[in-house]
């Protein structure tokens, strides 16, 4: 049954995203922003509950209402405060360390040895049982297909699901709702500081930026210095450390691991993390691989973890496989994971992180899966040559009627029949043109810029 008042019914759901411990009616009753007696907000709970929109647990005085991402046992765990059943007994066993205080643990540096002793191909961090698994259940389509089709199938669900997902692991407190409405309207939440809507908003451009030139996307230093700018801008105290590697040195919180200090050292080993990133043929070894070796070295002055999951994305959505949208991963379990990596260069629980939020992803999308007879083979087919002629009318500084004529003479150079609809989707590809999506075009972002002022 459907609640009657759609706003406060929305404003109850941000709460319990908020709060996904649970809470009881007396503290949704201190938080709501609207008037509302005991017994009519109890009947807009339970409205809520019965239409499958939040979780009702306990009765009476111990009732507790939970958002409805939260599955049933995951609730019991709130409740009982057992370990998380994403890690096994041994990872659990692995990450007993983290219950010492900060000053009892040993301090540690990075080890070069860590990357270095990896050999492409050969070292297997996910296990070829588990990669059989992953490919299983991510594999979207039978033919071979441009890359990052299925991801521009799925593109707006994943901008939203990515987007409050990297940025709640970073503590954002904007909700889905709200994500979403940020990220398809442009409509900012009340009471949110600057900063929480200028990250979504940058994972929206970011993820953008590799979905749009999937094809083009190359795992170096060019791709993920971009990708860091756009996850950056405007949100760092020095706008010049956006996409370039640090040359400060950064700590890091509720840890003693302490990351490379020299500039030339971190930018050559950035560059061997992607060398070998590149030679590795399995997609799940290379973005795990990424996830953790550009997590581990804190390349840039900040957002380094929010980079590494857009980075280890790449290879899924190069590949047409289901992207990893970090859904339901809470945010001690990954810091958890990743503070493991920092000071004992151990994996494992990493690993079963990662494998089984792939597979919370797979489920997912599943739902979204298309048909191949729903994909533009047209688009497809001339993404190249749209590409091209998207580059001489940015470098020939054309516009209007100019680049139209432009763009219908090279129709007929090259073959193309339909014209109309060629010169309609360039059009409109390049009236969306920014800097984050020029990879491919053969121009600069001085020749976009002097272009688009123009305009």
């Amino acid at each position: 049954m459907a609640p009657d008042a759609p706003r406060e019914a929305e404003e109850i759901i941000a709460i319990l995203e908020k709060n996904p411990e649970g809470l009881p009616t007396s503290e949704i009753s201190k938080l709501i922003g609207f008037s509302s007696s005991s017994k009519t907000l109890q009947r807009r709970l339970s409205s809520l509950s019965e239409a499958g929109l939040i979780l009702k647990v306990g009765e009476k005085k111990a009732r507790k209402y939970y958002p409805s991402k939260l599955s049933q046992k995951e609730i019991k765990g709130h409740l009982t405060d057992t370990p998380h059943e994403i890690f096994s007994p041994k990872s659990q066993k692995a990450l007993k360390f983290l219950d010492a205080p900060l000053h009892a643990r040993e301090k540690m540096s990075y080890n070069r040895d860590f990357l270095e002793s990896y050999v492409p191909n050969k070292t297997a961090y996910v296990p070829e049982t588990v990669r059989k698994q992953l490919y299983k259940e991510g594999k979207r389509f039978d033919k071979a297909l441009a890359a990052g089709t299925y991801a521009r199938q799925i593109c707006q669900r994943l901008l939203i699901d990515l987007s409050y997902n990297s940025s709640r692991l970073e503590g954002n407190t904007y909700s889905r709702l709200d994500t979403q409405k940020l990220v398809e309207e442009g409509i900012t939440a009340e009471g949110k500081v600057h900063e929480e809507t200028v990250m979504i908003m940058n994972h929206k451009e970011a993820l953008l930026f590799l979905v749009e030139n999937a094809q083009d996307v190359e795992l170096n230093s060019l791709t993920i210095r971009n990708l860091h700018h756009l996850l950056s801008q405007d949100l760092l105290a020095n706008p010049r450390a956006c996409g370039n590697i640090r040359s400060i040195e950064v700590d890091i919180g509720q840890s003693t691991y302490k990351p490379l200090n020299n500039p030339h050292q971190l930018k050559e080993l950035f560059e061997l993390i992607l060398f070998k990133a590149r030679k590795i043929e399995d997609p799940f070894e290379q973005s795990f691989f990424l996830l953790v070796h550009l997590s581990y070295l804190q390349a840039f002055e900040e957002v380094n973890k929010r980079t590494s999951r857009l980075s280890c994305n790449i290879p899924f959505i190069k590949e047409n496989l289901c992207p990893l949208s970090f859904t339901d991963i809470s945010r001690d379990d990954y810091t958890a994971a990743l503070l493991t990596v920092y000071e004992k260069n151990n994996i494992e629980p990493m690993l079963e992180l990662f494998a089984w939020a792939y597979l919370r992803s797979c489920e997912q999308y599943g739902v979204v899966k298309k048909s191949l007879g729903e994909i533009d083979a047209f688009r497809i087919q001339y993404r190249q040559q749209r590409k091209e002629v998207m580059g001489l009318v940015v470098r020939k500084g054309l516009h209007g009627k100019k680049a139209e004529d432009l763009i219908e003479d090279f129709c007929q150079q090259h073959n193309i029949k339909d014209t109309a609809k060629f010169t309609a989707m360039t059009l409109a590809d390049l009236s969306t043109l920014h800097a984050g999506a020029i990879i491919g075009l053969g121009v600069t972002e001085a020749q976009l810029n002097k272009w688009q002022k123009a305009e």
